[in-house]
This record gives C-alpha cells, structure tokens and sequence, in this order.
C-alpha cells in the first residue's frame, strides 16, 4: 500500500490577539492629564496639611499665654563683670584637631576625641594625662563615657561605634570590649543612657540603642528625614529612658527608648539643627541651629518659650532719622547703613555648634562658628561674657556635672578649663 504525503501551502502566521484588548478603539493614553491630576492631589494634601499646622498652633497659642522673659521681667541683670569665669588649666597632649569631649558623671575627669588617632582621659584637677587609647581610625567625631567610668566609646565616619573599656593599670591600652556596626553612614554622636546601653546618632537618618553586653542593637529609631547631628541624655534624677536628637531636617525629637516612634518632637528651623542640649531639670531642650538662633522649648507646654539670636542681643534695631535736623552739630553720628549691613551678614552666618548650661541654670554657653564661646544669660536674652583664649574654632562647650568648672575644646589642639576666680 503506498501512501502520499499532500504538502500544504505554507500560510503566513496570524497575529494573536488577546480578547480583552480592543485594538481598533484604543485611545492614546494621556500622560499629561494624568500628571495634572496628581498634582492637584498633591496640593490638595498640602493645603489639609497647612491648615492642621495651622489649628494645632492656634490651639498652643491658647495655651501658651506669656513666654520667659516675661515672666522675668523683673528679675535683676547681670553685670557683665560679675561673670568671673577665668582660664585655669590648658590640657595639651593632642596633635590634631579636637573632634569631641565629655565629663566623667564626678568631673574627676575629661574624655577627648581627636582626629590626631587618640582618645585621651585626663584629670581634670591636675591636667595630667591618665589613659590614652589608640583608635582604628582617625577620623573620629564623637566620643563618650559611661556612668561609672569604666567604659569610653568613639564612633565616626567608619560607621562603627566602638567600646572600650579603660579599666586596667596599663596607661596606653585598646582593651576593645566590643564594636556595634549596622549604621551605613557617619556616627555624628553618641551617649550612654547607663553602664550597660549606649545611643548613637547617624547621618544615615537613624538613631540606634544598643546593649553593650549582648553586643546587640536592641532598637532602631527612623522619624528623622536628614542627617542625625547631636545626641542628648537626660541629666541624672530625669527619665533614664528618655534622649532628644536634632539633624539636618531642622526638627528635634524627644524619643522614649522603650518605644521607636518619637514621642515628641519640635520644629526649630529651615536649616540644620548642629546642637541639643537638655535642661537641667530635664524638662526643656535647647537647640541651636545653623541660623545661628538658640530655641528653649518646653516639653510640658509642648512650645518654645525663647528665642536667643546674637543679632537681636548684640544690635537691637533702632530707628535712626533720614534726614539732618536743623540744630544738627557735627558730633552726631549715623551708623554707616554698609557697616551695619556688613555686621548684620556675619552675625547671620555664625552657626550654633554646641550649647549647655551652668549648674545654676541661668548661664547658657553657646560656641558659634568663628565667634567662639558666648555666655547668655537666660532669663534676659543678654550676651553677658565671652569665653577667650583659643587661636582656632572652639567646637565645643561643656558645663562640669559639679558646676565648678566649664571645659572648651578647639581646633588649635587643646582643652581649656574655665573656673571662677
């Protein structure tokens, strides 16, 4: 039997097309519609925002029914001489620039941070040098001692948070007790909540808690929106659970260890926040930001109740006349409008670095970008000394746990420790 194979005419492959789409009546999408539309619900989300801004600060402003200097308005001044704080001890031993430094909880002793590869512990009586420990890197910028003293730390731009503990008899030692990394950018600070938990502040917009031994992050905090840039505990007597952080977003927030959203937080400027500092009681904040304005908010009222600016304390506007009056002498004077304009500038450009209080609580130091250490008093709004002896930018201001002494570091390498006379 023979059978024949019937070859069929090769046919051109049909397209096939998927029942649901049409494509006789597709209209062209339109991208620019679609845009517009978001837009409008962007600036409709916008708007409902704004308008609840609005309504919860009318609803502090009801509250809010004076402000400090107000209520101490008759409280009497201080005279710029009685601020007696004089230089007695400059602790040099670094070769680079001082990056941080802190005070032991007994003010026994000073921790410094420098970008010379070295923490150093020194006695703050003496000047002596009693430890120092050799970093992993050089590029530290912050340091911090825990409550009993027996632990240091050091973090910066290796992302790492490091421990060490100081408590053996050699003096040059890196007894590393153990290294927190988990952070992806700069360690901008770093504080010890107690002897067993430590909290560090990055510029990858995050906070972290970790417990020294589990050598283990216990806790991630993520409402920031910028850099991370300072760190600040509560005093001892406050809530040990409690810290405040402040960045580059110009927000401060006041965090509860125990939870990971902020539990407060406060909107200080348009630019960068570089310093925050509590009170000492433990119930307010200051920060600084770049501006150069210092905020006291409070944490009861949930407001600010003043505002320091060395531009209003300094060179308070005053009405001065346009034209020459008749009986006119030649010994009146008119402030030059380009010296004043020119003043004005460099006042506006003096960024807020570090702060902290006298133990009395009616001085605050503040160090400003290249006009060094300033002495407020709180109460007045008034510049009433002036912290000098530095040949190069103080970074920081830090007040002694015992109120006898005030310690400042600079770029010229050395420590100066400040007591009245």
């Amino acid at each position: 039997m023979s059978y024949e194979l019937q070859t069929r005419e090769q046919q051109a492959p049909t397209k096939i097309v998927p029942q649901y789409l049409d494509t006789q009546n597709v209209a062209p999408l339109k991208v620019t519609s679609i845009q517009d539309e978001i837009t409008k619900k962007i600036e409709i989300a916008r708007q409902e925002s704004n308008s609840l801004q609005s309504q919860v600060t009318k609803v502090k402003d009801t509250i809010q029914d004076s402000n400090l200097f107000e209520m101490a308005a008759n409280v009497p001044v201080i005279n710029n001489k009685s601020i007696n704080l004089s230089p007695t001890i400059t602790l040099r031993g670094h070769n680079n620039k001082i990056a941080d430094f802190r005070w032991s909880n007994d003010s026994k002793y000073i921790l410094s941070a420098s970008q010379d590869g070295f923490l150093l512990l020194w006695d703050s009586e003496t000047g002596l040098k009693e430890k120092a420990v050799p970093l992993d890197s050089q590029w530290v910028l912050a340091c911090a001692i825990s409550p009993n003293g027996k632990l240091i730390s050091s973090g910066g731009l290796n992302n790492n948070c490091t421990i060490y503990s100081i408590s053996g008899e050699s003096r040059i030692q890196q007894n590393i007790q153990t290294i927190f990394k988990g952070h992806t950018c700069y360690i901008s600070d770093i504080g010890f909540l107690d002897n067993a938990n430590v909290v560090t502040g990055s510029g990858d917009m995050t906070c972290a808690l970790w417990n020294i031994p589990k050598a283990r992050r216990i806790r991630e905090y993520t409402d920031h929106l910028g850099d991370v840039l300072n760190l600040s505990m509560t005093p001892s007597g406050s809530n040990p659970n409690t810290f405040c952080s402040c960045g580059s977003d110009g927000y401060t927030y006041i965090w509860d260890t125990r939870t990971a959203e902020a539990t407060q937080n406060f909107f200080v400027s348009e630019c960068d926040v570089n310093s925050v500092q509590f009170f000492n009681d433990g119930q307010t904040i200051a920060a600084g930001s770049d501006n150069g304005v210092i905020k006291l908010l409070d944490l009861r009222s949930d407001c600010p109740i003043a505002s320091y600016s060395l531009q209003d304390s300094l060179y308070p506007h005053h009405s001065q006349p346009t034209y020459l009056p008749k009986n006119n002498d030649y010994n009146y004077q008119l402030t030059s409008p380009m010296t004043s304009n020119s003043m004005t500038s460099y006042l506006d450009d003096q960024g807020v670095t570090s702060l902290d209080f006298s133990a009395s609580g009616r001085l605050m130091y503040a160090t400003y970008t290249d006009l060094g250490c300033v002495v407020w008093d709180l109460l007045r709004a008034e510049v009433v000394g002036k912290l000098k002896g530095h040949s190069d930018r103080i970074c920081g201001v830090k007040s002694s746990p015992d109120g006898l002494g005030v310690c400042t570091g600079s770029w010229d390498t050395t420590l100066r420790l400040w007591s009245p006379k």
